[in-house]
């Protein structure tokens, strides 16, 4: 497992993630995106409308497989990083 990865298991455990559906709800909130690359192109294009609206930065370089095992959850194709602090952390492993 890479470092992003790790940095995102911490941040779980920290309680400074949303995931799935709550990552709508709390938009404002999140500072960094995850998106699953195998997500589907009608969640992926209603993701990316928020994310351009409230300038989001997103990733999608991790599939739902790589996403799910990091965060010891299963099927996870969305997850809103809501601390600055992890991601710049995140940003500076990229």
């Amino acid at each position: 497992m890479d470092d992003v990865l790790k940095l995102l298991g911490l941040a779980r455990r920290a309680g400074k993630l949303v995931l799935g559906e709550e990552v709508y709800h709390q938009i404002r909130k999140v500072k960094l995106l995850f998106l699953a690359s195998d997500i589907s192109e009608g969640s992926r294009e209603r993701v990316l409308k928020k994310c351009h609206y409230y300038k989001i930065a997103y990733l999608d370089g991790y599939d739902t497989e790589q996403l799910s095992s990091a965060l010891g959850r299963n099927n996870v194709k969305v997850i809103g990083v809501t601390d600055q602090g992890f991601a710049d952390a995140i940003r500076k492993k990229i």
